[in-house]
C-alpha cells in the first residue's frame, strides 16, 4: 500500500511541474520535444499515472486513447524530456533522449 501511495505522490508532483512548465516555461518544453526520439507504444503506463484516465481502452493489447484526436496538450507533450518521464514508465515507453555525449555538435 505504501508502494502505491509514494507512486501517486510522485505521479502527481510530476503533473503539476510540467503543468507549470507547460504554461510558464513553454520554451523548456518545446525545446524537449525536439530531442525526443521514437514513439508511442501504447503502453499506457503515462495514462495511468496518478489515476487510470477515463479516455483509455485496451484494443488487441495496446493501449489507447478514446479522444486521440482532441487530447490535451499536456498529454500529447508526454514527455518533454527524460526528467519527465514516470520512473514507472521507463522502462515500457517508447520514447527516449539522446544523452548530451550522444547529441551531434553545432
Amino acid at each position: 500500500m505504501l508502494k502505491l501511495y509514494k507512486k501517486f505522490v510522485h505521479s502527481l508532483k510530476m503533473q503539476v511541474k510540467r503543468r507549470y512548465l507547460m504554461l510558464w516555461k513553454r520554451e523548456t518544453v518545446e525545446d524537449g520535444l525536439a530531442e525526443r526520439q521514437g514513439e508511442c507504444l501504447g503502453c499506457g503506463e503515462c495514462c495511468k499515472a496518478s489515476f487510470v484516465c477515463p479516455f483509455l481502452f485496451e484494443y488487441r493489447g495496446k493501449l489507447l486513447c478514446k479522444i486521440h484526436e482532441t487530447k490535451p496538450e499536456v498529454c500529447k507533450t508526454y514527455p518533454f524530456c527524460e526528467e519527465d518521464m514516470f520512473p514507472h514508465a521507463k522502462a515500457k515507453c517508447g520514447y527516449s533522449f539522446p544523452k548530451k555525449s550522444d547529441s551531434p555538435k553545432n
